[in-house]
């Protein structure tokens, strides 16, 4: 049975770290792992985020932590350690069905909570406002009532479990044509506007009690503070808690960009919990210890005051009792449940086709090629600590599948960024066909820079569309992306799951209809 602690009896070296979130966890400075699990003994760290991939070092805090310590990750997609599908908040929303909100979630919680965490940062609340690298696929809409709808049906499940829930990226109003893990670009959006539209979906959670805590983002917002990020502005946070918000802030990790290159790491700790953060994600390359130190030196050198420091270790101990306590009805994970998950990636599929244009392909025409676009295979590069979507695209698998469907088509593939050689051969195979189908992707992470078509592949794909052999345009990732091509009577939409992509082909087959809704207002041709 774990003990609840109370802010009396903290010391304020306690306190300290209590307002902070353990990070590093470097298989080879296992000085810092014993530095971590020595605040833990000792009462003296508010929240860890335990790598997946750790298992060791989950069962050594768990072994230590006598108190309801917090330990969270992303879980954006799913449980990334879970035999579940990973699921993108654009697909779930694309399928329209409240029920698979709910399956979601608690395949979230059934996974995470088995491995040890008692919570998450998520689910994401941001209206869309624009496309953006390393964002799209994160959002469930750009209208703020259908994020609110959404994000409320998973919040509950969180709720009923004891499982900690985390709106963000607080304040939106985001122009997120910049990946914020690189670069930081302000925002004009007005205090108004930014509470009638997207914090609407912030303002219905708290309604609700579903708004336990919530994150911020690193962008500046000129017209509310011109001089600081939300991350380190007391005036951006101050909205917000005057809507009546009384959970846990925490801030966006301090490893990114948009911090580290105009305000360092020695003071930011301190300056983010002076702007009213609760606990502070900071940057996963430096070791606790010296973020400890850094923020334990901030608090004396008189970044934030102890007024400040009292009121952050209050909310996160209430957090802590929150996910320390046990649940009257925690939800049960069933076989339904599963059965149903494996729904999601048929019932996102979404076409949009011209007027009289059947979505299935003409049954009649043997004399077809399918172009389907790769990577280039070129770098195999580890994956960041930060948001990152792992391999999802398998367009071997999607070929067989179309070999099967179609026996007599032709298939081509297309690297994304083609050379001459490879766009002459793939405009040469087509010259053999009377029709052409188009399958392409993109996919995302943090520090890609984009998650559009390239260039190249952008022109060649332009160039066999403008032959008037294209009858269809298959796409899995950011909608977007495909802007820039020319019109197609068929577009179909898969997102970003492995089974969409030949769910796909069932579709194009006339064996399945495409059920789902495009979750955002996008303008084609």
């Amino acid at each position: 049975m774990k003990s609840f602690l109370t802010l009396e009896e903290l010391s304020t070296e306690q306190k300290i770290g209590m307002l902070l979130c353990a990070r590093y966890f470097h298989p080879d400075n296992e000085e810092d792992m014993a530095f971590t699990l020595e605040l833990i003994r000792h009462h003296a760290l508010g929240c860890v985020q335990v790598p997946f991939h750790r298992p060791d070092v989950m069962e050594q805090i768990l072994a230590t932590a006598d108190y309801p310590l917090l330990i969270i990750n992303d879980t954006e997609m799913g449980y990334p350690k879970s035999d579940l599908p990973k699921v993108p908040l654009m697909a779930l929303a694309a399928c329209n069905n409240e029920e698979y909100y709910r399956v979601f979630a608690r395949g979230v919680v059934h996974d995470s909570q088995k491995a040890g965490y008692n919570g998450t940062w998520g689910p994401v609340i941001d209206v869309l406002r624009a496309d953006g690298p390393c964002s799209v696929h994160r959002h469930f809409s750009d209208d703020p009532v259908r994020v609110a709808k959404a994000a409320e049906i998973i919040a509950q499940v969180y709720a009923d479990n004891h499982f900690l829930s985390c709106g963000k990226h607080y304040p939106g109003g985001n122009d997120p044509s910049h990946d914020m893990h690189m670069v930081n670009l302000p925002s004009d959006v007005s205090k108004d506007e930014l509470v009638d539209f997207d914090l609407m979906p912030y303002r219905y959670l708290m309604d609700k009690g579903l708004l336990p805590s919530i994150m911020t983002g690193h962008r500046i917002y000129s017209k509310i503070d011109p001089e600081f990020p939300a991350t380190l502005s007391g005036k951006v946070n101050q909205v917000i808690r005057d809507l009546g918000f009384d959970g846990v802030c925490f801030t966006d990790s301090m490893a990114m960009m948009a911090i580290l290159q105009q305000y360092g790491e020695e003071n930011v700790l301190g300056m983010a919990v002076a702007a009213g953060h609760d606990i502070v994600l900071p940057n996963y390359r430096t070791t606790t210890r010296q973020s400890y130190e850094w923020l334990l030196q901030n608090y004396r050198d008189g970044v934030f005051t102890e007024e400040r420091l009292n009121e952050a270790v209050r909310r996160v101990l209430a957090a802590q009792a929150k996910v320390g306590a046990t649940p009257m009805n925690p939800t049960v994970f069933t076989e339904q449940d599963r059965a149903t998950f494996d729904n999601i990636a048929k019932d996102c599929l979404t076409a949009i086709v011209d007027d009289g244009v059947e979505v299935a392909l003409p049954k009649h025409s043997n004399n077809r090629l399918f172009v389907i676009l790769t990577d280039n295979e070129f770098s195999k590069e580890e994956e960041s600590p930060e948001i990152t979507t792992g391999v999802w695209y398998y367009p071997q698998r999607m070929a067989d599948k179309i070999r099967k469907e179609f026996p007599n088509a032709g298939i081509v593939f297309l690297p994304e960024f083609p050379g001459k050689t490879e766009n002459e051969r793939v405009l040469v195979a087509a010259t053999a066909y009377t029709e052409v189908v188009l399958i392409t992707y993109c996919t995302t992470g943090a520090y890609q820079g984009t998650d559009g078509l390239t260039r190249r592949a952008e022109y060649v794909l332009n160039a066999l569309i403008r032959s008037g052999k294209v009858s269809a345009a298959v796409h899995f990732g950011n909608p977007f992306a495909v802007q820039t091509l020319l019109h197609t009577p068929r577009r179909l939409f898969g997102y970003m799951m492995p089974d969409s992509q030949l769910y796909a082909v069932d579709v194009l087959a006339g064996k399945l209809p495409a059920k789902g809704t495009l979750p955002f207002n996008i303008a084609y041709d």
